[in-house]
């Protein structure tokens, strides 16, 4: 009789651990895809293209010339950005227009005069040293151009 109680402890003991171990196993297959996600989440392009959108002053717009395949250019002088916008706020800044450069005139603006309001859009990297910041932006064209029209008069 004591060897039969001994005999069935055992073999409850074993299905118990059959049981835990069983659920350890799924325990780990389930962590193993959230740990992947996880992962995959961070940026592997270690310095990822962004988009820049500067506001401010526009000025010296030449448009880009089809004929010739000669770019054109603008200037901003910057009162607000989205990336790096105390190192920027104030710089007058040039960019090449090209081909693909979308225009953009709103309000009843019918050409992008000297001092009227607006924004240059153009992609560059995220992080750039405070020292190459001016250089690296003017060396990209704009992708868009939006002209708000001249300030408003009190």
């Amino acid at each position: 009789m004591i060897v039969k109680c001994r005999v069935k402890k055992r073999k409850r003991e074993i299905e118990n651990m059959k049981k835990g171990l069983l659920l350890a196993v799924l325990a780990a297959l389930m962590i193993t895809p959230f740990a992947a996600a996880a992962q995959s989440r961070t940026s592997t392009i270690p310095n990822p293209p962004v988009l820049y959108s500067l506001h401010g002053v526009l000025s010296g717009y030449v448009a880009y010339d089809a004929s010739t395949q000669t770019p054109g250019s603008i200037t901003i002088l910057v009162k607000r950005s989205n990336y790096h916008s105390i190192a920027l706020h104030n710089q007058s800044l040039t960019f090449a227009v090209g081909a693909k450069t979308r225009i953009t005139l709103l309000n009843g603006v019918h050409a992008i005069a000297n001092g009227d309001r607006g924004g240059v859009t153009l992609m560059a990297p995220l992080r750039i040293p405070a020292a190459d910041l001016t250089a690296t932006l003017q060396s990209k064209t704009a992708r868009g151009i939006v002209d708000i029209g001249p300030p408003p008069t009190s």
